[in-house]
């Protein structure tokens, strides 16, 4: 039986919840809803502070910047909208020129932005606007994922991932693969390039990349849409059906081994996040429970939470004290303290 704990507080969005960002300082926690709202909640009682209509249409995703209170959002109306939420203004609006911004996300540092829509990616310096923009892509992007410590950025697409430095917006590397890629994560210490494919299978690089030395992990129920890194960048944590599969990274990497597999959901996990210097993941699950792991040390869940729906989203907060967790009905939640 795995231990339930109870909840801080719980909110309702309204709406399925898209995502879920702490300001760097905690004291907010932002929820973007599908049909394009975002609302501002204080963390400590969760009460909303300010509810504005982000995006005509729908919104896909919302990020505060790593140093500051900005927060930026993406949406349907083929916009980046750049938002104060002290004042609840919008500070500026990048186009992106296709509809549907789906993808968005802050370099480690907050001084870049990068986001795309269809084949278009751009990359902005919130202080100066849009800096570069690379040529359009042959297929459409379906994933971005940031160096932890450099201005790079890797960004899938059918047939790989490409690594774009930001400063020059030159193609520095392509990590080559035959069909289309869904998700993709870069471990902390920049070693390996991980992606989910639409074959049911995870596809890994190595860095510097070698012709060939490409690896395919196989044996998933799903699509790989959920991947997590553990801050030490040794274990990679996999989503794909109701199972999570943990790989172990450590020394020459995950080849000719298997995974540790983790069995707790009754339905298929929708939702990974490790702490961003502990040891815990946390898994949603379409069954409406979240788990938390110390999967470098066991199989076994240590506790639970219990929400009404399937789970959409699940946030750490900087310190790894707090967890946030959103649902496809619009329950926000907040789970007590906990320590990994």
């Amino acid at each position: 039986m795995i231990p339930q704990r109870p909840l801080d507080w719980t909110a309702t969005l309204g709406e399925p919840v898209a995502e879920l960002s702490w300001s760097p300082d905690g004291q907010w926690l932002a929820v973007g809803g599908v049909e394009g709202r975002v609302v501002l909640y204080e963390a400590a009682t969760g009460k909303p502070v300010r509810d504005w209509q982000a995006h005509a249409g729908g919104l896909f995703r919302c990020a505060f910047a790593p140093s500051t209170g900005l927060l930026a959002t993406s949406g349907q109306d083929g916009h980046v909208r750049l938002w104060n939420t002290v004042s609840g203004e919008a500070e500026k609006a990048l186009p992106m020129g296709a509809a549907w911004v789906e993808h968005l996300a802050w370099s480690s540092d907050g001084q870049w932005l990068a986001a795309a829509a269809g084949r278009n990616l751009r990359l902005w310096q919130p202080s100066t606007g849009l800096v570069h923009e690379a040529p359009p892509a042959k297929t459409t992007w379906s994933g971005l994922a940031w160096h932890h410590s450099r201005p790079e950025i890797a960004v899938a697409r059918f047939g790989g991932v490409d690594i774009w430095s930001a400063p020059t917006a030159r193609l520095t590397t392509s990590l080559p693969w035959k069909t289309s890629l869904i998700s993709v994560a870069w471990s902390p210490d920049g070693r390996w390039i991980v992606a989910g494919t639409q074959e049911l299978s995870v596809q890994i690089w190595q860095l510097p990349f070698r012709p060939e030395s490409e690896l395919a992990m196989s044996g998933y129920a799903a699509k790989v849409r959920q991947l997590a890194w553990h801050p030490s960048s040794r274990y990679l944590a996999t989503g794909g059906g109701i199972e999570i599969m943990v790989w172990d990274c450590a020394g020459k990497g995950p080849e000719g081994t298997s995974p540790r597999i983790l069995t707790g959901h009754l339905a298929k996990v929708t939702a990974l996040t490790y702490q961003k210097a502990g040891h815990l993941l946390a898994s949603g699950g379409e069954e409406g429970r979240v788990l938390l792991w110390n999967a470098g040390k066991s199989s076994d869940a240590l506790r639970q939470y219990q929400l009404g729906a399937s789970i959409t989203a699940v946030a750490w907060d900087a310190r790894d004290t707090r967890l946030a967790i959103g649902t496809h009905t619009g329950e926000v939640a907040l789970g007590k303290s906990v320590t990994g």
